[in-house]
Formats: C-alpha cells, sequence, structure tokens
C-alpha cells in the first residue's frame, strides 16, 4: 500500500477517471455563501431557485462595478463569470447552488453537510454529487488527491465512499507526511440529508524536502 500511496502523491495523478472533473481553463470557483453576501458570522453556501437572486448574490460577492458575463445554468448550479472588476484581472465564475440540485440547509462541520434535493436519483447520480462537492472544493489544491470513489445502496440510504490522500509538505529536510483518509457520505434516502464521517487509516513518511 505504501507504494501506492507515494506513486499517487509524487505524480500529476488527482482522481480517478470516472471521476466528475470540469476544464476550467483560465477561470477559477466561487460559491457565493453567507459571509459573501452580508458578512455573516457563520459561513454557507446558498442555494437558490431563481438566476435572478443567484446574479444579484454574485453582484454582492465581489466589487463594486464588476462586469460579468450573462449567466448560464446546469443541472447543479447557476453561474456567473466575472469578467472585468476595479482591483484585478482575475477571471472568477461565481456559482449558486440550484435548491432543486444541492442546499447546505442543516449545515454542521461534525456531521451533516446539507441535503441532496433532486427528485427519483439512482446511486451513480448520488456519486456525482459527493464527487461534484469535493472537486469544486479541491480542482486547485496540491495537498488533496483521491484514489477511488465508489457507492453501497441499503434499503434507507446510500453510501458514497472516497479514499482521499492529505498531504503535508516538508521544508529544510522534513520529510513529506502523506495522510490515507476514509470519507463517507451517507445520504438519507428520505429526506436527502447527507451525512458524513471520517476514518483515519494510515500516515506515512514521504520524501524530504
Amino acid at each position: 500500500m505504501n507504494q501506492e500511496l507515494l506513486n499517487a502523491t509524487y505524480t500529476s495523478y488527482k482522481y480517478p477517471n470516472s471521476f466528475y472533473s470540469e476544464n476550467l481553463g483560465d477561470t477559477s470557483l466561487y460559491y457565493v455563501n453567507t459571509l459573501s453576501i452580508d458578512s455573516s458570522n457563520q459561513w454557507i453556501e446558498l442555494s437558490t431557485g431563481t438566476p435572478e437572486i443567484a446574479f444579484n448574490w454574485s453582484t454582492l460577492s465581489t466589487y463594486e462595478n464588476s462586469q460579468f458575463t450573462s449567466g448560464r445554468q446546469s443541472e447543479k448550479y447557476y453561474e456567473f463569470i466575472r469578467t472585468d472588476n476595479p482591483v484585478d484581472n482575475l477571471l472568477i465564475k461565481f456559482r449558486t447552488h440550484k435548491e432543486d440540485y444541492f442546499t447546505r440547509e442543516g449545515f454542521d462541520r461534525t456531521g451533516s453537510i446539507g441535503f441532496f434535493t433532486k427528485v427519483n436519483y439512482e446511486s451513480a447520480e448520488a456519486k456525482e454529487l459527493i464527487d461534484y462537492l469535493w472537486f469544486t472544493h479541491n480542482y486547485d489544491n496540491g495537498s488533496s488527491k483521491i484514489l477511488s470513489s465508489f457507492t453501497e445502496t441499503a434499503a434507507s440510504t446510500i453510501s458514497v465512499f472516497q479514499f482521499e490522500l492529505f498531504i503535508v509538505y516538508g521544508d529544510f529536510n522534513i520529510n513529506d507526511e502523506i495522510t490515507l483518509c476514509k470519507n463517507t457520505y451517507e445520504i438519507q434516502l428520505d429526506n436527502g440529508q447527507i451525512l458524513k464521517t471520517n476514518e483515519l487509516i494510515t500516515t506515512i513518511q514521504g520524501q524530504p524536502n
């Protein structure tokens, strides 16, 4: 196992071929949230059912007088690309979750991460949601990689399992630290609530820096 972890760590590998991904080009992602629109004390990503609200939240989440492209939407989100602003030249895709796909209602960092609100979904669609959420938060994170992602269906739940690598890079001849964790996302079939748990599998030493 150790060699497999080392191989994944020190190559360009990021996630399995079947994993959800997007070609972002020279853009980056930003999901509007309670902090970005009104300086709330708690960070929770927002969801809505209308593009007008999503656009308003996008404008509130960046500098005044920023310019956006006309919006687009998918099954998962509303999106507006910020093309110009008074501060920098960064191209950012401002997104809002669609409330009939996913919401962060009841978000709790120690348990519930939200609700899968899609109607009549299969296990493959549940996996796509969980992979999508991981990708959108880790696509540019060089310290995190997914070794595998798969599902298991029971009478009242669909569980998505991810084996994830966390890499802490050392310096001044200190070895890197590589940790393998098992993430379990249990989706309740009666209401779509997603409960997350983590299990540390092993930690090994990597290369010195």
